[in-house]
């Protein structure tokens, strides 16, 4: 088609607004018989609906037991209450639950069975942050060297921690037992030893045993992730290193720590939430004794709500460890991270 002055015209076509295409739901696709009436959606409004079951995931996974239980550390949930206010379930009298606001945070800040345990759970993590972090880091310096055997060596290292801690426990109650342990059978064979050792008899031993046990089950977590960090620097940095004289020592303070630092970060993080929720090791090595002595905040509260079925206090308990993580990963964030730039 020529216009007025001769030149070829085309129907001139604007396209529409990506943001304003309306999705129908194609009435063609229907079976024949159906007639279903047609959806008009918006761009926003259809991405939204795609997402929607993983928001649904994500709120009954996440945030509905996040927000219960914090509810429940302002109530005076006792299950095993015989006095207040109750309904009767099936013949089954069951408390109702009172708000009672801050009680339960004051009654804890007021007991002195819980600084205690405060303590000993600051003593156990920094232990284990410490172990699992130097040993950690010291073992991924020897995997990331070449020699014979190191494919199988870092096939080895992960077998503590791909086991069950419950299964960790129930071994190194078989090594560590007064009676019939296989360390103290050892030492006694050797003549190191006149009779045989009691390591869960003091509450400081055995504190320092559940630290080891654990550092021994969690240090090849760290081991991995240092490994992963020092495959992704540049061998570039090492050679140019090494053309200006640096020795090994250098090369792993100037080259590889800078290159770690948010390793180290997503290390001291792990190791620090694992550390105060640890549980399960003291279920199966103390249960919070002897007396108190490992008794740590994550067991007191464990014990407050599902021994003496004190959901309120328990959970109030439980909410201090999340406040005492996410502070420390606050002060990890700005010791390591603060000043930290990736390269462009």
């Amino acid at each position: 088609m020529r216009g007025p002055t001769g030149a070829d015209s085309h129907p001139v076509t604007t396209e529409p607004n990506r943001s304003t295409i309306p999705h129908r739901i194609p009435s063609q696709t229907m079976a024949p018989g159906l007639h279903l009436p047609s959806i008009r959606l918006s761009e926003r409004w259809f991405a939204f609906l795609l997402v929607l079951p993983a928001l649904l995931g994500i709120f009954l996974v996440v945030l509905f037991p996040l927000l219960y239980s914090l509810w429940l550390s302002f109530t005076d949930v006792n299950l095993l209450r015989t006095t207040g206010p109750a309904i009767e379930l099936f013949g089954v009298r069951v408390p109702l639950f009172r708000w009672i606001g801050l009680q339960n945070y004051v009654k804890i800040l007021h007991d002195p069975l819980y600084w205690s345990s405060l303590w000993r759970t600051l003593y156990f993590v920094g232990a284990f942050v410490l172990e699992a972090t130097v040993i950690g880091m010291g073992m991924a310096l020897v995997l990331q060297e070449r020699f014979t055997g190191r494919p199988l060596m870092r096939s080895l290292l992960l077998v503590p921690w791909s086991l069950s801690r419950v299964v960790v426990g129930l071994l190194w109650v078989g090594i560590l037992d007064f009676e019939f342990g296989a360390l103290n059978g050892l030492l006694s064979n050797l003549g190191l030893i006149d009779g045989s050792i009691s390591f869960f008899k003091d509450g400081f031993s055995a504190l320092n045993v559940l630290v080891s046990v654990y550092m021994w089950n969690q240090a090849p977590f760290a081991t991995l992730l240092f490994l992963a960090g020092m495959q992704s620097v540049q061998e570039d940095l090492y050679s140019a290193a090494e053309v200006d004289g640096a020795g090994y020592w250098q090369r792993f303070r100037y080259v590889t720590l800078p290159a770690l630092r948010p390793i180290v970060f997503l290390v001291l993080v792990l190791a620090t939430v694992n550390g105060f929720l640890m549980l399960d090791l003291i279920y199966v090595l103390t249960m919070g004794g002897p007396g108190h002595d490992t008794t740590t905040v994550s067991w007191l509260g464990f014990q407050t709500t599902f021994t003496f079925f004190k959901f309120g206090p328990g959970t109030a308990i439980l909410y201090t460890l999340t406040a005492l993580c996410l502070l420390l990963t606050f002060v990890y964030q700005r010791l390591l991270l603060a000043r930290f730039e990736p390269e462009s």
